[in-house]
């Protein structure tokens, strides 16, 4: 018998590639479970490689070797960055990384040791439990106030402890679609600065606002030294595959997180960065973004209405930010997971668990309106008819 670590005895189950596996077995399936923009790439970054791929044999190679694409993308984040935090951070500061989760990680492994405790507010992104659990440090749980999923400042102050090393912050969040205010946000500065502690910023979904727009940590200077910021590609242009993102730190914190990315990746795909360098460089990029964005904005209406015409089944608070909305489920005695596969074999519609996003998640779904309103719509329509059909059997 294989005897394994620690570090993966009891790994969370982040519950999304579980219920995808299980709902593979279905015929017919429509998905909100996963979390991408059910989009293409935007067609003009594969023309563009294609054309750059016949000119240059090495895009295929690694990128070690290749210095001036790593500088071409970094500042084209840089610009980014001035353009929406306010400030241009030094190519020092920047870590371009597999994807927004290696950002993730290669900063846990660099900055968390055994028996750290990490914030985490309750419900949030799953597979951040799996990564603190994989660093042996422990989730400290802070819930959301459940009316509005609301930022609760005192009761994360009341959280904090000697072994505090750091504050994970989802923002805008998954699964349930909150933005912090900017006087959130300030509080969370308050608490950050007075306990000397890291924030781990994931912003995965910076482009993704509705009713407000983000008023981002990284907006106050007195935080910028205290903060990992970790990006990707993939929301913001439909880049899921590409596996490209990034992080920004101190250049002393940069330096270790290169460090340990280097270690378990070597490096980005060379292809993945110089799509990156083309959906930043070219104006279209921008205009799918928008488009992208307001396709998903119509679809967040039409999720609203189609849970707000099911009262008997769900409640719901509508989402400011990401592509998630996270209803409760009413009338079914049996657990989270167990009503999603239920919906699985009884409509072929896919959504995740709640309670695999924290303590706070028991009784809800996660659903993903990141596809066209139509697909909303086709799901919904399902979703309808098992109520009937449930209702009539009670």
């Amino acid at each position: 018998m294989f005897k394994f670590t620690e570090r993966v005895t009891d790994l969370p189950d982040a519950g999304i590639k579980s219920i995808m596996r299980y709902a593979s077995q279905f015929k017919d399936t429509i998905s909100l479970g996963q979390g991408m923009p059910l989009f293409p790439t935007p067609q003009f970054i594969f023309e563009e490689l294609l054309e750059r791929s016949m000119q240059d044999k090495r895009i295929g190679m690694y990128a070690d070797g290749r210095p001036e694409i790593e500088k071409h993308l970094k500042k084209l984040i840089a610009a980014q960055m001035l353009d929406e935090y306010g400030f241009t951070p030094s190519p020092e500061e920047l870590v371009l990384t597999v994807g927004g989760i290696g950002a993730l990680f290669a900063s846990f492994l660099a900055l968390i040791e055994k028996n750290d405790e990490i914030i985490y507010f309750d419900p949030s992104y799953p597979l951040h439990l799996s990564q603190i659990h994989l660093t042996q440090a422990k989730p400290v749980f802070v819930p959301y106030r459940e009316e509005g999923w609301a930022f609760d400042a005192d009761k994360l102050a009341s959280a904090i402890t000697k072994k505090t090393k750091a504050i994970l912050l989802t923002n805008p969040n998954n699964p349930t679609g909150t933005i912090l205010s900017e006087t959130d946000v300030r509080k969370l500065a308050n608490i950050v600065v007075s306990n000397d502690l890291i924030l781990i910023l994931d912003e995965a979904y910076f482009s993704l606002t509705y009713d407000q727009p983000l008023f981002s940590p990284l907006l106050l200077p007195e935080l910028r030294n205290r903060t990992i910021l970790c990006r990707s590609f993939s929301k913001e242009f439909a880049m899921t595959g590409w596996r490209i993102g990034y992080a920004y730190a101190t250049p002393e914190l940069a330096s270790k997180i290169f460090n340990v990315h280097t270690y378990f990746s070597v490096c980005p795909p060379t292809p993945s960065m110089i799509a990156a360098t083309i959906a930043l460089s070219d104006p279209r990029g921008k205009q799918a973004t928008q488009e992208m964005v307001q396709k998903i904005s119509e679809s967040r209406t039409v999720i609203c209405e189609r849970l707000q015409n099911l009262p008997q089944l769900f409640s719901f608070q509508a989402p400011q930010g990401a592509f998630y909305i996270f209803p409760k489920f009413h009338g079914f005695e049996m657990s989270d997971t167990e009503f999603a596969k239920l919906l699985i074999r009884e409509t072929g519609v896919i959504t995740v668990g709640g309670s695999n996003m924290g303590p706070s998640g028991k009784g809800y779904l996660r659903m993903s309106f990141a596809g066209d309103a139509s697909l909303i719509h086709k799901a919904f329509d399902r979703i309808d008819s098992f109520v009937i059909r449930a209702i009539r059997l009670k």
